[in-house]
C-alpha cells in the first residue's frame, strides 16, 4: 500500500500537523520540495502523524510521501500537497499627528493548501477565510478529461443539498457531507467551448436557499500552446507545476499570478481552458505545459 495523505493543516507561521495511511508498521518519510523534512512510522493499523519541528517558509511548497518496505525501497506516496504560505504584512507606520510608533502588523493569512491525486479532482483542504466547515456555498474545481468527462467539487453547509446546472441544465445534484465539502461528476461529456455553471443550494422545499454562478471554458487537451508565451490550464493543473514547467522553479509561480491579476482573483483557484500570460518564459517552455497537474480553483 502506497502512503497517502488524509488531514493537512498548515499554520500561518508554516508549522504542520500531517497525517495519513500506510503498510502497517511501515516508516513514512514526508518531503516539502524534493527536501526531506522528517520521518514517523505508521502504527499496526497503518495510520501515521506528523507534527515534527520542520515549517514552511514564506512561498510555494509541494509535499510528497514516499514509504520504505521491507528491503529498504522507497515507495513513492499516492498524490501530493500544493501549499502556499504568505509572508508575513510588514507593519504599517501611523500618521505623525496620530501616533509615532508603528502599528502592529496585521495578522498573517492561513495558508493555500491543496491535495492533488492521479485520479479525480484535487481537493482543496484549507484557504484564507474560509469558514470553518464550509460555511459558504462555494466552487473549488473544476476538472475534466479529454472525453469531456467533468467533474466539480466545492463547499457548503454540511447537509445540504446542492442542485448543479451547466448552461441552465439541470446535470444532478450533490449532498454536503459532514466535512462541509461536495462533489459531482455528471453522466455526460461537456463539449468544448465556453459554459456557465451555476450552483444553487436548495431547502427541502426545493427553494434556492444560495446561489453561485461560474463561467468556464472548455478547451481541447491537446491543445495547451494558445501562442508565443501563453498557456492554456489544462485539468490537474496550477500555478505551481505551471512554473515549475515554464521556468523550472515552482517557487516563480507568483511571476504568473502578478501578470494574470486580471483573471486570477485567487491562486489557488484556476480553472481549465484559462488563457495565462508567461512573462519571461521561451515559447517552447510555455507550451511545454501540457503534462496534466492539478487544476485546483487548484484554486
Amino acid at each position: 500500500m502506497a502512503p497517502k495523505f488524509d488531514i493537512v493543516r498548515v499554520s500561518p507561521s508554516g508549522s504542520m500537523v500531517i497525517a495519513g495511511r500506510a503498510e502497517p508498521e511501515a516508516t513514512v518519510i514526508l518531503r516539502a520540495n524534493g527536501r526531506e523534512i522528517g520521518r514517523v512510522r505508521a502504527d499496526v493499523q497503518g495510520q501515521w502523524a506528523f507534527a515534527g519541528a520542520a515549517s514552511l517558509p514564506p512561498g510555494a511548497h509541494e509535499i510528497t510521501l514516499a514509504a520504505l518496505d521491507p528491503a529498504g525501497r522507497e515507495i513513492a506516496g499516492t498524490g501530493a500537497v500544493e501549499a502556499v504560505v504568505a509572508a508575513p504584512a510588514p507593519p504599517q507606520a501611523a500618521p505623525a499627528a496620530v501616533a509615532q510608533a508603528p502599528s502592529a502588523p496585521a495578522a498573517p493569512a492561513a495558508p493555500i493548501v491543496v491535495l492533488t491525486t492521479p485520479q479525480g479532482a484535487p481537493t482543496l483542504l484549507q484557504a484564507p477565510g474560509r469558514p470553518a466547515g464550509g460555511a459558504r456555498l462555494g466552487l473549488d474545481i473544476v476538472d475534466y478529461d479529454a472525453a469531456g468527462d467533468i467533474r466539480f467539487a466545492g463547499t457548503a453547509p454540511a447537509g445540504a443539498t446542492i442542485r448543479l446546472y451547466v448552461d441552465d441544465a439541470h446535470v444532478g445534484d450533490a449532498i454536503v457531507g459532514p466535512d462541509g465539502r461536495w462533489s459531482l461528476a455528471p453522466t455526460g461529456a461537456v463539449a468544448q467551448g465556453e459554459h456557465r455553471l451555476r450552483l444553487d443550494q436548495v431547502d427541502p422545499a426545493g427553494r434556492v436557499a444560495a446561489r453561485v454562478e461560474q463561467p468556464f471554458q472548455r478547451a481541447a487537451v491537446a491543445a495547451l500552446d494558445a501562442g508565443v508565451q501563453r498557456v492554456v490550464v489544462q485539468p490537474r493543473q496550477n500555478l505551481w507545476r505551471i512554473a515549475r514547467r515554464a521556468y523550472g522553479q515552482g517557487v516563480r509561480y507568483t511571476e504568473i499570478y502578478a501578470a494574470n491579476r486580471d483573471v486570477i482573483s485567487d491562486p489557488a483557484r484556476i480553472y481549465p481552458g484559462q488563457v495565462f500570460a508567461i512573462p519571461g518564459a521561451a515559447s517552447g517552455a510555455a507550451a511545454g505545459g501540457s503534462t496534466p497537474a492539478s487544476a485546483s480553483r487548484s484554486r
